[in-house]
């Protein structure tokens, strides 16, 4: 695929071209829309889709980059568009695995794999973390690169390497627990990658990864770090310290230094060895945060602590492995509650930016009464796309609004530009009578696992990251609001120091020698069950 000359499309379209950009529409149009099919399972709807995706193009043609190809761009925001509406949908439809089925998948089935097996290789990829069933759509079906891959995903190249080793790794242990992978024929095995692919594609999979709470508003993108940036498209993002704080903890009291990886440069933990976020930023009362070895008394401590101190559970805490005397847990829990000076009143629902689904909004109008104004203390009003504002709370939290159209800059540097903007506004800071304050109802529940961090050895110890987990749970009405936060890093002993299992169940190579002699007298190399004892 020539994508400088999509490039040479897309630079005639901006100077006026309206041909060339129709050329460069119609060559990626089949695929796209089959792309959006896969997550909203409807035509009319993919087809609509697809047009809103042609005039945010059109409207916003600045927005593409040249130094990434066009075909990931489109996919990109296709993609946004796509998660945008099953977001808006009040509840999201069951996977259905039956799909559309090609030729080629029915072929490949009746040579290699029976209908049973055909079903087992469903319930493996259902098994798949998410992020492993894109990397493998999109660098093997697609052959887009681990550079256009991590844009659509949002993630850096390094994390795009590492996935798709991980997904590998993952499959072919789900495959063999399966009992799926006796054969290694090369002929058998490219058609059984055949098959993995088409079954991705036909059965839905690879998008229908909805999860429970993808139903609910305000879904978002955890960032692990303040220095994140903004996304250059609609993106929701999410970040609390929280992860911060466990990290923090793995750098001054358990490794001694900043973590660095045996397989290489992990940009994540480069940013978050900074340590740009620490304790003294939160009150004591706020947050809980303890580590040791994974025993159950630590559980058991944890689950006592933060019942008694924010009336809370954990969410996660089931998946660490208790008990282990190999396994090492550091935990943060943060909880905040505020509530305004005085409750909003509620406005009318309306949209909310390009969607054309309505949302639930407080504030203040001038049909409204006003006594919740004494809420709000007006930070700059420098136009209609550019203002922030301050929302004070009877827990002297406060609720800092700002709307800004900038999305290439850290929300570190968004916070900066803020605060420079209002130090230098000398307009006036009151909300008048007829002003207008519109807020949207918010409310947020994710759980990640950072997986760039997960299965590495940090570096000088026998140490692995076996877990990287955060969760966030947020809402803002129009009483107040809370923040609620857990996060979670469990580090394991090497599998070269504990628990080593030589478990020969798949190839192997087998000598006879002997004791005294230098060269074996007997080699086997074991591919297949051909030479192996059956039941």
């Amino acid at each position: 695929m020539n994508f400088d000359e999509d490039k040479i499309l897309y630079q005639n379209f901006i100077n006026g071209d309206m041909k060339s950009f129709e050329n460069l529409i119609m060559k990626y149009k089949s695929n796209v829309l089959y792309f959006i099919f896969k997550y909203v399972k409807n035509i009319d709807i993919s087809e609509d889709i697809f047009q809103d995706v042609v005039l945010y193009i059109l409207s916003h043609k600045e927005v593409y980059k040249f130094e990434y190809s066009f075909k990931s761009f489109f996919y990109l925001i296709a993609k946004s568009r796509a998660l945008n509406y099953l977001r808006n949908q009040k509840s999201v439809a069951n996977i259905d695995f039956n799909g559309i089925v090609v030729a080629e998948e029915k072929l490949l089935e009746d040579i290699v794999f029976e209908k049973e097996k055909n079903k087992k290789i469903k319930q493996v990829l259902c098994k798949l973390d998410e992020n492993y069933r894109l990397v493998i759509y999109f660098t093997i079906l697609e052959k887009l690169s681990y550079e256009e891959t991590a844009k659509i995903m949002d993630k850096s190249i390094s994390q795009i390497k590492n996935l798709v080793h991980r997904a590998r790794i993952k499959l072919r242990k789900l495959l063999i627990d399966e009992r799926m992978i006796e054969m290694k024929e090369n002929k058998v095995i490219k058609l059984f990658i055949m098959f993995i692919v088409i079954v991705l594609i036909s059965s839905g999979i690879v998008y229908a990864v909805i999860k429970n709470n993808e139903k609910k508003q305000g879904k978002a993108k955890i960032t692990p770090t303040f220095t994140s940036k903004l996304s250059e498209f609609d993106t929701n993002k999410v970040w609390v310290g929280t992860f911060n704080l466990a990290w923090n903890d793995l750098i001054n009291d358990v490794i001694g230094g900043p973590i660095e990886f045996e397989d290489g440069y992990s940009e994540l933990a480069n940013e978050l060895n900074k340590q740009t976020f620490k304790e003294k930023e939160l009150s004591k009362d706020s947050y809980f945060k303890i580590h040791g070895e994974s025993s159950f008394e630590l559980k058991e401590k944890i689950e006592n602590e933060i019942k008694n101190k924010f009336n809370e559970t954990s969410k996660i805490l089931d998946k660490v492995e208790w008990g282990n005397p190999n396994s090492y847990t550091l935990y943060c829990m943060l909880k905040k509650e505020f509530n305004f000076l005085e409750p909003f009143p509620t406005l009318e629902n309306e949209t909310f930016g390009n969607s054309s689904e309505t949302v639930e909004y407080f504030g203040i109008i001038p049909s409204t009464p006003k006594e919740a104004s004494v809420n709000i203390e007006v930070l700059f009003y420098n136009s209609s796309e550019e203002f922030a504002i301050k929302l004070k709370t009877k827990e002297k939290e406060e609720v800092i609004l700002y709307r800004t159209k900038e999305n290439d800059i850290t929300f570190e540097e968004c916070y900066q530009k803020l605060n420079e903007n209002a130090e230098k506004y000398s307009g006036e800071k009151e909300f008048g009578k007829e002003d207008i304050l519109k807020i949207p109802y918010i409310n947020i529940s994710e759980e990640i696992n950072y997986d760039e961090l997960c299965g590495r050895m940090i570096k000088g110890t026998d140490w692995y990251i076996n877990q990287a987990i955060q969760t966030i749970d947020f809402e803002l009405n129009n009483y107040g609001g809370s923040v609620k936060s857990e996060a979670l890093v469990e580090i394991l002993k090497s599998a070269s120091e504990i628990n080593r299992r030589f478990c020969f169940i798949d190839e192997f190579v087998l000598f006879l020698k002997e004791e005294d002699k230098h060269q074996p007298y007997f080699a086997l190399k074991v591919d297949n069950t051909k030479v192996l004892v059956k039941d």
